[in-house]
């Protein structure tokens, strides 16, 4: 076995005894090639927090934290000062890694990568996902970052979802900085601490947003996909529809433009074109739902306020694939 240093999972888990045990009886295999550490943040009622315990306690290296405050994603945060290694990742207990996905931490962890990003395929958890050897080729960070703001990158089709971080690997050191642009982003207004922590919406796209800006000049990507998400309708983080989604990583895409000082004029100008495309379809699709309606505009306008980074051609180009398509 490769000489590596350690890796933490971070694993938030909520009253699913049963879906937590199939998790653990499926990974111990694939994750027996690396030395690794799962840091369990536990938000379960007592009952099951107890069932959690014993059935965890056949297999090593697992730590569980009793999480009481709201919110998965507030659970992750506070789990970060009982994180021990000097590389750490996330996962769900509804998400299963491919048998080469250790891999990637691997490549990452020997050659003291930033991070990778792999890719992902959304499935009903009964399916099994055929899992294939993964190669990899290096992506432009700015065209990358394009990725994330609506730009269509020709090496993705449809069946693949290069946007989670239980795909890739990173720095421990790196969660003390995506915590504080978290709290920092929240600390405005209510409006975005319920969506980043209450709704669990967000702050993952923080995560690749953040590591992507991070890199130097490529992106080591990762295909064909190394990891299964689960389409189940009681998944763990996405319980609250598409409408909440799409604001959600609005917000956090947001967040990441008004931070981020990598992107180049071309990516900032079409990512701002982006982001306000995205906030005038918000505004339309909640006319009836005052409160989300009401904090969609204030965020809106604050946007408008860096409009010398609006480029209107970008804004028609982008109109009219939309409406084509809809066509």
């Amino acid at each position: 076995m490769t000489n590596l240093k350690n890796i933490t999972f971070i694993l938030p888990t909520k009253n699913r005894v049963n879906q937590l045990k199939l998790f653990f009886n499926y990974h111990y295999k694939i994750l027996d090639k690396i030395k690794h550490n799962f840091l369990i943040i536990d938000a379960s009622n007592d009952l099951n927090h107890i069932k959690n315990i014993k059935n965890l306690k056949q297999y090593k290296n697992i730590k569980i934290i009793r999480q009481f405050s709201k919110g998965i994603q507030k659970g992750c945060i506070e789990a970060i000062p009982f994180i021990k290694t000097k590389y750490s990742t996330f996962l769900y207990d509804d998400d299963y890694l491919g048998k080469y996905v250790v891999d990637i931490y691997k490549s990452n962890i020997d050659n003291k990568n930033i991070f990778s990003l792999g890719c992902g395929i959304i499935q009903d958890l009964k399916k099994k996902a055929n899992f294939k050897k993964i190669n990899y080729s290096y992506i432009d960070k700015q065209k990358m970052l394009l990725a994330y703001y609506g730009k269509k990158l020709s090496i993705m089709d449809d069946n693949i979802l290069p946007v989670s971080p239980i795909c890739t690997s990173f720095e421990t050191k790196f969660l003390k900085k995506w915590k504080y642009s978290i709290l920092k982003f929240v600390k405005k207004n209510s409006f975005r601490e319920f969506f980043f922590f209450q709704k669990d919406i967000g702050p993952d796209m923080l995560i690749y947003l953040m590591l992507i800006g991070d890199s130097k000049k490529v992106i080591k990507f990762y295909t064909p996909y190394s990891v299964k998400f689960s389409s189940h309708p009681d998944s763990i983080s996405i319980i609250y529809g598409n409408s909440y989604l799409r604001i959600g990583y609005w917000l956090a895409r947001v967040c990441y433009f008004q931070n981020d000082t990598s992107m180049n004029k071309k990516t900032k100008n079409e990512s701002y074109t982006y982001l306000i495309i995205i906030g005038m379809i918000l505004i339309i699709s909640n006319l009836f739902n005052f409160y989300i309606l009401k904090n969609i505009i204030i965020e809106f306008f604050k946007l408008l306020k860096l409009k010398s980074n609006f480029l209107f051609s970008y804004f028609v180009k982008y109109l009219t694939s939309r409406i084509f398509i809809k066509l």
